[in-house]
C-alpha cells in the first residue's frame, strides 16, 4: 500500500451533514475557481466532442457543473463514496440547478453514482475518455491502486487528471490558500492550522506523488503539476 495513513477522521467527516455542507459552501466553491484554468487547459482541451468523463471523489458535484457550463456536449459520471456528498451532488446537478446556470439539460447526461475509488469495475463497460479527481486522492487508502483502477477504464488516448494538496506544503503557503476562502475573518485563524496539519497527516509527499506515474505503466496520460509554495499537485 503506497499511502498507509489513518483516514478514519476524514471518513467520519465526509459522512456528516454539517461538514459536507461546510465543504460545499466554502472549500468546494473555492476549489473550482482555483483549479479551473489548469483543468481547462490540460484536461478538457483534450476531451473529444460528445465524450464521457468520470469524476472520482466528486464531493458536491461543483466541478462537474462547471465543466458542463463550459462543455454541455459532454456526459459526466459523478461518483463519491459518501452518501452525504452525493445528496449535495444530486441537488447541484439536478435539471433545475443546471438550467438555473444556463446549462442545457439532456436526459442521461449526468449520472450520480456511489462508488469507491478502490474498485471502479462497475464502469468497465463504459467508454470513458477522461477521468478527473480534485481533492480526493489524499483520502484514498491506496493511491496507486486508485490510479490503476481509473487508468484501466480509459479508452485509447484517454487522460487522467488528478489534483490535490501535498504534505510538503509550507505553513505560509497554506495560509495563502485559506486567505482566498470565503470565510468570516474570525474563522480563518482557526481553519488555517486545521487545514495545514490535516494535509500533513493525510496528504502524500511530493516524492510519493512523483512515483505514481511509473506505476501506471503507460496506461493513459497522468497530469501532475506542482506549486511549491502551497504544494498543490
Amino acid at each position: 500500500m503506497a499511502n498507509p495513513r489513518n483516514h478514519r477522521l476524514s471518513e467520519w467527516l465526509y459522512h456528516t451533514t454539517m461538514f459536507t455542507r461546510f465543504y460545499e459552501q466554502m472549500a468546494g466553491r473555492f476549489a473550482v475557481d482555483i483549479l479551473w484554468d489548469e483543468l481547462l487547459a490540460t484536461f478538457l482541451s483534450q476531451i473529444p466532442e460528445g465524450g464521457t468523463l468520470l469524476d472520482v471523489g466528486a464531493g458536491p458535484g461543483l466541478v462537474a457543473r462547471r465543466i458542463l457550463e463550459d462543455r454541455p456536449d459532454l456526459t459526466i459520471i459523478v461518483t463519491d463514496f459518501s452518501p452525504k456528498m452525493l445528496e449535495l451532488a444530486r441537488a447541484n446537478l439536478s435539471r433545475a440547478s443546471l438550467e438555473s446556470y444556463g446549462i442545457p439539460y439532456h436526459s442521461g447526461q449526468v449520472e450520480v453514482v456511489q462508488a469507491n475509488a478502490m474498485d471502479l469495475s462497475q464502469f468497465a463497460h463504459r467508454q470513458i475518455d477522461g477521468i478527473y479527481s480534485t481533492g480526493a486522492i489524499k483520502h484514498f487508502p491506496d493511491p496507486i491502486r486508485g490510479l490503476q483502477e481509473a487508468a484501466s477504464l480509459l479508452t485509447a488516448g484517454g487522460i487522467l487528471y488528478f489534483t490535490d494538496s501535498c504534505a510538503d506544503g509550507t505553513y505560509a503557503g497554506t495560509q495563502a490558500i485559506v486567505d482566498k476562502l470565503t470565510l468570516p475573518p474570525v474563522m480563518k485563524p482557526l481553519v488555517h492550522p486545521i487545514f495545514h496539519f490535516g494535509n500533513q497527516r493525510e496528504a502524500p509527499s511530493a516524492a510519493e506523488i512523483r512515483s505514481w506515474s511509473s506505476a501506471l505503466e503507460g496506461d493513459g496520460t497522468l497530469k501532475l503539476t506542482f506549486s511549491e509554495g502551497n504544494a498543490m499537485f
